[in-house]
């Protein structure tokens, strides 16, 4: 017998048969970890190409101008800025303690009107009846009763009772006029946060309409304002109704805390 076709090599040979070379076959755990590493330094890369866009984005978001103007529904522009939740700027204050003091302190016996529209065309003010302790105690103007939406809550009801006894009946028959003319403000002092103190000069002008002489009272007063959040209402009420009247009187962000003498501080 031939030893050669015999032997275990030979028997195993057809085992081999057709066993190819192929990529699969050459790639060793060197290699996996180097594509891993590749990979994820491109994953890397991108990630830090996206965070840098984002960056520049906000760098330029951070110093770009706030707006100084808007356009208001009639057309008009007035300037802007940006302030706290609980600032106001001296300029609203003073204008909103000023229209709130005349409006209270100003009776002339008339409902406003539009503008234009002569004094002796306008309607005559009823008055608001004001009662207290549940027995009636007197009537105050109109519009002094929607300006006392501006007062705060636990200060509107004393102080409207007082209105009551400083308003003589006269103003609803069309004999008495009274106005509030303000002389001097001076700037809002800050006491604590979102509250401030100021000084008003004024003078009450009060006129006799059966002989038109006026006299006047002077009026001088320390007003304590606040900070308050503008209530919002939807659209579409009634002038008249009490929502549009408190947000009317509220629009500025402030209320009156207190009333004081100017020399009792």
């Amino acid at each position: 017998m031939d030893s050669t076709t015999s032997s275990p090599q030979n028997k195993l040979k057809f085992l081999q048969r057709g066993k190819k070379s192929t990529w699969l076959s050459s790639f060793n755990v060197t290699d996996s970890l180097g594509i891993i590493l590749i990979s994820n330094f491109a994953y890397n890369t991108l990630i830090l190409f996206f965070l840098a866009l984002l960056y520049g984005a906000q760098a330029r978001l951070a110093n770009k101008p706030a707006p100084s103007l808007v356009q208001l529904n009639t057309g008009e522009t007035t300037a802007v800025k940006t302030i706290g939740n609980k600032e106001r700027t001296p300029e609203v204050i003073k204008a909103f303690t000023i229209k709130t003091m005349s409006d209270l302190f100003t009776w002339t016996g008339r409902l406003p009107g539009k503008d234009g529209v002569p004094f002796s065309n306008l309607d005559s003010d009823p008055g608001v009846e004001i009662h207290g302790k549940g027995r009636r105690r007197g009537k105050i103007s109109t519009q002094a009763w929607k300006a006392s939406f501006a007062l705060a809550d636990d200060f509107r009801d004393p102080f409207l009772l007082k209105l009551v006894d400083l308003t003589p009946s006269n103003v609803f028959k069309g004999k008495t006029q009274f106005a509030f003319v303000p002389q001097f403000v001076r700037e809002p002092i800050k006491i604590k946060e979102g509250e401030w103190t100021l000084d008003l000069v004024g003078t009450l002008t009060v006129l006799d309409t059966t002989n038109n002489l006026p006299t006047y009272i002077p009026f001088n007063k320390q007003v304590h304002v606040r900070a308050v959040e503008p209530p919002k209402y939807s659209p579409g009420m009634a002038d008249d109704s009490l929502p549009p009247i408190i947000a009317k009187a509220r629009e500025k962000g402030l209320e009156v805390v207190s009333i004081k003498d100017l020399d009792s501080k």
